[in-house]
Parts: C-alpha cells; sequence; structure tokens
C-alpha cells in the first residue's frame, strides 16, 4: 500500500508541475506504423477491462469521470482523441471507463463496489481522474484533472514499459531528457 501511495504522490506532484520537456516523449510503435488516425478506443467496461489485461498481460487505465464534467469531455477529446496517444494506447493498455457517481457494481481485489465507491476507494477527490492499474489490476497510482496529451504519455509511458519498476517517475523524467539532450 506504501508502494502505490508513493507512486500516486509522485504522479500528482508531476502533474501540478506541469509539462516538462519530457513531456513530448516517443512513442513506442512498431518501425513504418503510422498512428490509426481517426480510429476511436475501445473503452470497457471495468470487469471487462481488467479481465482482458489479465489476458493479454497489459496495464489498465482508467478513466474515472462523471456525466457533468466538462474537463472530462475536453480530455476525452484533445488528450484520448490525440491520434498519436490513442496509436499507443491501442498498442500497449487495456481501456475501463468508471462513472465516478454511477450505482453501477464492478468487481476489484475480491470486493464487489459500486462505480461511486471505487472511486473513493482508490483516492478520486476530482475530475477527470486518470487511473493506472498492473495487469492483475494492482494499483499503481493516479491523478485527478485534465492531463494534456503530451504530459499524458509521460506517464503512459512510464508505465507500459513498467519503469515503475525501476525508479520514480522523476527519475524516469531525467533518464528520458537525458536521452534526449544526448541525441542533440
Amino acid at each position: 500500500m506504501r508502494k502505490h501511495l508513493a507512486l500516486f504522490a509522485t504522479l500528482s506532484l508531476l502533474a501540478a508541475s506541469g509539462p516538462s520537456r519530457a513531456a513530448a516523449m516517443p512513442a513506442e510503435t512498431k518501425a513504418g506504423e503510422a498512428p490509426k488516425v481517426g480510429e476511436k478506443l475501445e473503452w470497457l467496461a471495468f470487469d471487462a477491462a481488467t479481465a482482458r489485461a489479465k489476458d493479454q498481460k497489459k496495464h489498465v487505465i482508467v478513466d474515472i469521470y462523471t456525466t457533468w464534467c466538462g474537463w472530462c469531455r475536453i480530455m476525452e477529446q484533445q488528450t484520448y482523441g490525440d491520434p498519436e496517444v490513442a496509436a499507443y494506447l491501442r498498442d500497449n493498455f487495456v481501456l475501463a471507463k468508471v462513472n465516478g457517481e454511477s450505482s453501477a457494481k464492478l468487481k476489484w481485489r475480491g470486493k464487489e463496489l459500486t462505480e461511486k465507491q471505487f472511486a473513493r476507494t482508490v483516492g478520486v477527490t476530482g475530475y477527470p481522474a486518470t487511473y493506472f492499474l498492473k495487469p492483475d489490476a494492482e494499483l499503481l497510482g493516479g491523478m485527478g484533472g485534465f492531463l494534456r496529451p503530451t504530459e499524458f504519455m509521460v506517464y503512459a509511458t512510464y508505465v507500459s514499459t513498467r519503469w515503475y519498476e525501476k525508479g520514480k517517475i522523476n527519475a524516469y523524467v531525467a533518464y528520458v531528457d537525458s536521452l534526449r539532450n544526448a541525441g542533440k
């Protein structure tokens, strides 16, 4: 639990500090593969997403939203609608949407919760909120608020490459910056 809180705190601090030079991370796509422009992302119900993630050994991104949230719609359009972000997510994650005010039931870590209870359990304090889960549905962490595509890609690549196993996100950002600076 302490490890998850540390990741959450680190993710939150980086989000609060705004985008860094590492924000425009290169997406790890297959050689010669262009982003799939215009293709919609496949968002699943939480239970279906966690089952697929376990089967495919992919991390889960949980987009926690409400129907009245304007920033949720903006993030849907600008961040998840960005062709490079969408292509990266399709290749590296399973995606779930959870309505932070819904009484619909889901199962997580052996418990049945409403979507609202899930949002509270993981620590949502505002919308939109983005949370990352390991392929076995273990919580890695997350943050609240709108994330621009470049900011979002920092977190997505940090999680999908499993860099969290090597170090904190600040170390990851420094590493990516060093690679970028070495290439100049």
